[in-house]
């Protein structure tokens, strides 16, 4: 349950109610946004705490401003968990972005220059926005999608790769139910000299638990969101490679954002602690075993489903034989 903090009294009694309204559906409702979480209380907390006073602009231990030593050694905590829970000891990592959205500009202004070619997703087989809509702005994107029996077309992949030589690939999907094989794309990229970025937003806490492949070990650059599988405030994650740390940091600050948020650092560094101390396996278990139950009664019903099931949270009803938008079926 999460606890109404009547902070405000009735000096503000009409966002004091607003407040209680949002608890009041936390507590209540069941929220089936594929998007969408319960955060750690703990993590919620955190947003509460004075951490607010100080800019902290620059990077671990290269900070603009004195009396960094506590954003520094959070950092330290968050990124010691980040390698304990994935595995990646030789990863860096930075636990500034603001969003996921900026995790993943922040790998873009870092690696790419006008006209770099870009091989992405299709928005149609389930690609996210923030991996071509900002990026067709300066580079060339080519788009690959699903095999008849929907899985990502690695030949496909490979043919974009012959014929453009892109920069940077990019794996990871907003509405894509099945695991990912970063192994494979990983060799076709390496076949054509193209860096690789696995958004795993979606699908970090499976990764986590071993029941995804993992991309570290292959993927020059991971990013995610901590809002969504991972139980944490609103915010993201980017890690890469060793060699990558220092272009990263600059793309961080000053080129994508400002001072970093330190209320929000803290809480995803408690966030981080929480996942570390609990059992992952044990939560993935259970989350697919209630996101199976429910594929199987509505492939049951006849209801067809994108990728005919899900090895997530994710469950995909397909329209494209019907007359009904996704938009419209909401309404």
């Amino acid at each position: 349950m999460y606890n109404l903090k009547n902070f405000l009294g009735n000096k503000h009694a009409r966002i004091a109610s607003i407040i209680e309204n949002e608890y009041k559906q936390m507590n209540t409702y069941i929220n089936l946004i594929g998007s969408a979480n319960y955060a750690f209380p703990s993590a919620l907390n955190a947003l509460n705490t004075p951490f607010n006073l100080n800019p902290s602009e620059g990077s671990r231990g290269k900070r603009y401003f004195p009396q960094c030593n506590d954003i520094d050694e959070l950092e330290a905590i968050a990124e010691e968990n980040l390698h304990n829970i994935f595995r990646c000891p030789d990863y860096y990592c930075n636990i500034e972005p603001y969003s996921g959205t900026q995790a993943n500009q922040i790998v873009y202004q870092a690696i790419l220059k006008s006209n770099d070619n870009v091989v992405v997703m299709s928005p149609d087989a389930g690609g996210h926005v923030s991996h071509y809509h900002y990026l067709k702005t300066f580079c060339n994107v080519f788009f690959y999608s699903v095999t008849e029996d929907e899985n990502i077309d690695l030949i496909q992949i490979e043919e974009l790769c012959r014929q453009h030589h892109p920069k940077l690939l990019i794996a990871g999907a907003s509405s894509y139910p099945k695991s990912i094989y970063y192994s494979q794309i990983y060799s076709i990229c390496q076949k054509y000299d193209t860096l690789l970025l696995a958004d795993i937003s979606h699908t970090a806490i499976y990764i986590a638990a071993q029941n995804h492949e993992s991309p570290f070990g292959y993927a020059d650059f991971v990013t995610f969101t901590t809002h969504k599988t991972t139980r944490g405030i609103r915010g993201g994650i980017v890690m890469s490679k060793a060699q990558y740390k220092s272009i990263l940091e600059h793309a961080v600050f000053p080129v994508v954002q400002g001072a970093p948020k330190f209320n929000e650092i803290l809480a995803k560094t408690v966030m981080l602690s929480e996942l570390a101390s609990m059992d992952i396996k044990k939560y993935v278990e259970n989350i697919l075993k209630i996101s199976n139950a429910f594929a199987s009664i509505l492939m049951n019903k006849g209801i067809k489903l994108y990728t005919s099931g899900t090895d997530t949270h994710l469950i995909m009803v397909d329209l494209k034989k019907t007359q009904i938008t996704g938009k419209r079926l909401i309404r």
